[in-house]
């Protein structure tokens, strides 16, 4: 059974951040990107797996929340388990070239202020 998507499609596909919060956010998924054990494509954006730990699992939760708040089209969802921490990133169709550069990001080690004018 696919998941169904968590995104908001009827949103602008738009981010909103407030500039003076852009450094921030970008050493969050600098940390998020450190700590990735693996990442998988889904029908609907990105499925990122971390190894479990409370700091790792705090940044998720916080980088959820904070990037919903300025960014209202991306669905978030973290998972944790004592094997598994997840977060499921997904993106409306609109939002799909977005989606492949943050998964070029995590795959690779391209700075994240690359993502700057995509955020």
């Amino acid at each position: 059974m696919k998941p169904i998507p968590i995104y908001d499609a009827t949103a602008p596909v738009a981010c909103t951040i407030d500039a003076t919060d852009f450094p921030a956010r970008l050493a969050l998924l600098e940390r998020m990107r450190a700590s990735l054990a693996r990442i998988e494509r889904t029908d609907h954006g990105l499925l990122l797996h971390f190894t479990p730990s409370p700091a790792v699992e705090a940044d998720l939760r916080t980088f959820a929340i904070d990037e919903k708040r300025c960014c209202a089209f991306w669905g978030f969802a973290v998972a944790a388990t004592a094997e598994d921490l997840t977060l499921r990133w997904d993106a409306p169709p609109d939002a799909a070239g977005i989606v492949n550069h943050l998964a070029a990001f995590f795959d690779g080690d391209s700075p994240a202020s690359d993502l700057a004018a995509l955020l």
